[in-house]
């Protein structure tokens, strides 16, 4: 009996850590909490980290900004660059096994420009119809050229949801089903998402972990300590202040990438009363605000100079980067001077912004830096959501925002600076901006929209409806023994690859 008894108890350890291993769980510790589960309704970064495992797309990026397959195997624009073809793959279902295929394709861009409450409609605005060729061909027929479109359905627009989960109707986003690696299980609000693998998934051998868990944990240094107990195998948006720890701990590693997001300084120019200021009417005076900031104390201050400070909204690792326009040295007696030509008294300035810690520190930073060149400056401080329901509205006069950015400026230039951007919540407005813009989605060669971006730079670098600051590096800590981990340019973490070691 006791050789059975031993027997017996070795084959449960075995089956345990067998069990153990296959019940592998990757917690990540969020910064923020995402809104929506719905691709066409959602907003936040934190929302496209869940998605990218739960929803495919059309085609992604990789780390060089390449547009590369995933639902789509390959593409080919006409000689009129009016209409592109997809191949897509087959064999792929969704998660409640309904078929990938066009018609699932024409329903999901479909349903993002015509849904009431879709974000995604300027962004899909130039696809005009779609077209079912047969199952694995569709073609997207455009309005007029559109160069970006690759670069659009790499995000959200290209996410691809069920059909047959969306038409039995209820509240989509409580209960998502994509074409992803994982399907939602559980969601409690500000605390945690729960998904679970989906065994149907199409390239199932790239999935190391069976579960993956999002915990919302605001503070960096908490996500950190929480990381290092071995509570979480992946902390993402390690504040700079935190890096040192990281560094210093065999135990864990840091992944990094140049990021394409950029922090900025909005001002009210032109959507309701809180625009009519001399600063949002007089481009001399937010010319004399730029002039009395010094970029890189913001970097070394606020993010111990690990961030990469600029004037621009394009990120310098961009190929439409524009080197022509440096960055201002700070001047205060020339801020002053353009201060003393406008007139008056001092120009007073609220600065709305979330209360978050870094947003914090770079506004008390503006604010000091701001007011020794004469500008009176006060400070609004709001939780997030109140902060966003004022930005949308345009309800501020000048407002700290963070944009995440995307591989092609289109999306961040136009959104901001194009007169019917989704992001012109300071109702911008310029003409001769609307019209480069509009050249530059159209053109067909990189050479020509180069030079049309750099045009557009020169405008709003004139106009500066909007004060570029500095771009976040992407810095995410995981425990060593997670594998696979690669951070691209967009901050989003990827599951495909990630696995625990062996």
């Amino acid at each position: 009996m006791g050789t059975s008894i031993k027997a017996f108890m070795m084959a449960s350890a075995i089956a345990m850590t067998i069990g153990s291993a296959h019940a592998a769980t990757l917690r990540v510790g969020m910064q923020d909490d995402p809104d929506a589960l719905d691709p066409a309704t959602s907003g936040t970064y934190a929302g496209r980290i869940v998605f990218a495992a739960m929803c495919d797309k059309l085609v992604d990026i990789n780390a060089n900004l390449d547009i590369v397959p995933q639902l789509a195997t390959a593409w080919a624009w006409n000689d009129k660059g009016t209409d592109i073809t997809f191949t897509l793959r087959s064999g792929v279902t969704f998660q409640d096994g309904t078929p990938f295929d066009a018609a699932a394709v024409k329903f999901n861009i479909e349903r993002m420009k015509t849904l009431k409450e879709s974000n995604r409609k300027a962004e899909l605005a130039p696809i005009d119809t779609v077209e079912v060729v047969d199952p694995t061909h569709v073609i997207f027929h455009l309005k007029a050229p559109f160069a970006p479109l690759l670069s659009v359905l790499s995000d959200r627009a290209g996410m691809m949801v069920s059909p047959t989960a969306v038409q039995k109707g209820g509240e989509f986003a409580a209960n998502p089903v994509c074409s992803g690696p994982y399907m939602l299980k559980a969601r409690k609000q500000r605390d945690s998402i729960t998904l679970d693998k989906y065994a149907g998934y199409w390239n199932a051998g790239a999935i190391g972990y069976d579960e993956i868990q999002y915990l919302y944990i605001p503070d960096s240094t908490v996500r950190l300590s929480r990381l290092q107990a071995g509570d979480l195998e992946v902390a993402e948006r390690i504040a700079p202040t935190d890096l040192a720890t990281v560094r210093s701990d065999n135990k864990l590693a840091l992944h990094s990438s140049p990021g394409l997001a950029v922090s900025h300084l909005m001002i009210n120019v032109g959507n309701g009363d809180k625009a009519k200021t001399p600063l949002g009417t007089d481009p001399r005076l937010r010319k004399a605000l730029e002039l009395s900031l010094d970029r890189n104390v913001i970097n070394q201050v606020a993010f111990n100079g690990e961030f990469i400070p600029d004037n621009q909204m394009i990120p310098p690792s961009s190929a439409f980067y524009s080197k022509s326009h440096a960055i201002p040295a700070r001047d205060v007696d020339k801020a002053k001077a353009l201060i003393a030509e406008v007139g008056g008294p001092a120009p007073k300035l609220e600065i709305t912004y979330e209360n978050s810690l870094t947003d914090g520190r770079v506004a008390q930073i503006i604010q000091s830096l701001a007011g020794e060149a004469g500008f009176d400056v006060q400070l609004l401080p709001l939780e997030t959501a109140s902060a966003v329901q004022r930005y949308l509205a345009g309800d501020f006069q000048a407002y700290i925002g963070n944009w995440s950015g995307r591989a092609d400026p289109d999306p961040t230039l136009y959104s901001f600076f194009g007169s019917d951007g989704s992001q012109n919540v300071n109702k911008y407005k310029n003409p001769e901006m609307d019209k480069t813009l509009v050249s530059a989605r159209q053109a067909s060669d990189e050479a020509t929209r180069k030079q049309l971006y750099e045009k557009a730079t020169d405008i709003y670098l004139t106009d500066l409806p909007t004060i570029p600051l500095y771009h976040p590096n992407w810095f995410y800590a995981s425990r060593a023994d997670v594998t696979g981990i690669t951070i691209y340019p967009d901050g989003i973490l990827r599951l495909q690859g990630v696995k625990p070691a062996k």
